[in-house]
């Protein structure tokens, strides 16, 4: 089951990285956003922000210490180029924190309600692999 995740996921990336790179689009159309069904992501709280790919699990997040953003944008169907402080299950405007005595790299705290807070961990601990950014 993790080999056909990780197939799967790294199948999406190697196409998402498909282009000219030249960045030399003058004369050309705008490429058109493509999208895949939603029932293909890797996890159903899949949460991208600056620091990386997190996954929100049910364990409770006790102290937090700084804010590191929100989800800005809360996405129905998944795409190649997800924007920044995005989230496929959080709504725009939930919080992120740094948990106490965590590094970022290891996990960080969603605000679920007012003093309320779950881990989300990073996406390779779900899939076993290196670090996807």
């Amino acid at each position: 089951m993790k080999l056909g995740i990780t197939l799967m996921l790294a199948v999406v990336l190697l196409l998402g990285g498909c282009g000219n790179g030249n960045g030399n689009n003058r004369g050309s159309t705008p490429p058109e956003e493509k999208t895949v069904s939603s029932a293909s992501w890797v996890a159903d709280r899949m949460i991208k922000i600056q620091e990386g790919i997190y996954v929100g699990t049910e364990e409770k997040v006790e102290s937090v210490d700084g804010k590191l953003g929100e989800i800005k944008h809360y996405l129905t169907e998944e795409k190649f180029n997800e924007p920044g402080e995005s989230s496929n299950y959080y709504k725009k405007g939930t919080a992120l924190y740094r948990i106490t005595g965590v590094p970022v790299e290891s996990g960080i705290a969603v605000e679920m309600r007012p003093g309320q807070y779950v881990k989300a961990v990073p996406v390779e601990e779900i899939l076993g692999g290196s670090r996807l950014e």
